[in-house]
């Protein structure tokens, strides 16, 4: 399940809300690292501790999402059962923790928005591959990268087919990623106009439903993590 186009799509737009979020209460990227990190060296430069201290902790929280979901991941192969059910559901249930806590203003937003950096560290880790095709779902220039590469291959070679098909699939899948982290963000923005922790909830309950649907899926709703790159 978790290989569909439609659930890279999901996962982007979560993305994108996620880091609409970050970046209005904290001032830093939920996912977008390179981003957070370039962030911090023009601070640093400028004298600004204050700045660097937030996007500095994201990076961290990040990482040990990616960490510990790398260690959750591994063992559970190792007894040859499927993890993105129990995944989705945990980052579900974390956010809607997250979306109570902040909206109801009781914790620290940079509380919350590490929380949220640890969550995306975890998705980010666990759910990237589209039928062996290696793609971001938290962060945009790796994707932006192969949506034109993609676009140049089919511009001057052929197919099977003859047509240049499979290249332009490759470039509409990574462009459909590439808006959906866009469009997330825009969706994120407005929502959290109507109330302030409304994009938490929202990507909440999108991640509950991935999570129901991994759990019905027939077959393994896993990525196949030994897929060949292009």
């Amino acid at each position: 399940m978790l290989e569909q186009p439609q659930v890279a799509v999901i996962l982007a737009a979560v993305s994108g809300a996620l880091n609409a979020w970050t970046l209005a209460n904290v001032g830093s990227f939920a996912t977008v690292q390179s981003g957070n990190i370039v962030t911090a060296g023009f601070y640093i430069a400028d004298g600004n501790v204050e700045r660097v201290v937030p996007v500095v902790l994201s990076v961290i929280a990040f990482g040990i999402g990616a960490l510990l979901c790398a260690v959750f991941v591994t063992l559970v192969l190792r007894r040859r059962h499927s993890y993105s059910g129990w995944i989705l559901a945990f980052e579900a249930v974390l956010l809607a923790v997250c979306g109570a806590l902040a909206g109801a203003g009781a914790v620290p937003p940079m509380a919350v928005a590490l929380t949220v950096s640890f969550i995306a560290g975890v998705q980010g880790n666990a759910f990237h591959r589209d039928s062996g095709m290696l793609y971001g779902n938290t962060a945009v220039t790796f994707v932006v990268q192969m949506t034109f590469s993609a676009v140049g291959r089919a511009a001057v070679s052929r197919t099977k087919a003859g047509d240049g098909a499979v290249p332009l699939r490759i470039a509409g899948l990574y462009g459909s990623v590439l808006l959906a982290f866009a469009a997330g963000a825009a969706a994120g923005f407005l929502l959290d106009t109507v109330w302030s922790a409304a994009s938490l909830l929202a990507v909440s309950l999108t991640l509950a439903g991935l999570a129901l649907f991994a759990v019905l899926a027939r077959g393994s709703a896993d990525p196949d993590q030994n897929a060949p790159t292009p």
